[in-house]
């Protein structure tokens, strides 16, 4: 098996360049999964926020 000038072999090289592109693909993912949940977070807080100025306006009315 020949080697490459650093020290591994070109299957090496290609199953550690799959191992990174596999852990890119776990990143994105993740991030992508935070993405989601920070949307429905904001949704969620926006409706709350809503709800309390109605309150708030219930309350003053009473």
């Amino acid at each position: 098996m020949r080697t490459t000038g650093l020290g591994k072999t070109s299957e090496q090289w290609r199953e550690e360049i799959q191992e990174e592109k596999n852990k890119a693909d776990r990143w994105e993912r993740k991030f992508q999964e935070v993405q989601v949940r920070n949307k429905a977070l904001e949704r969620s807080l926006s409706e709350n926020r809503k709800e309390k100025c109605e309150l708030k306006d219930r309350v003053a009315e009473l």
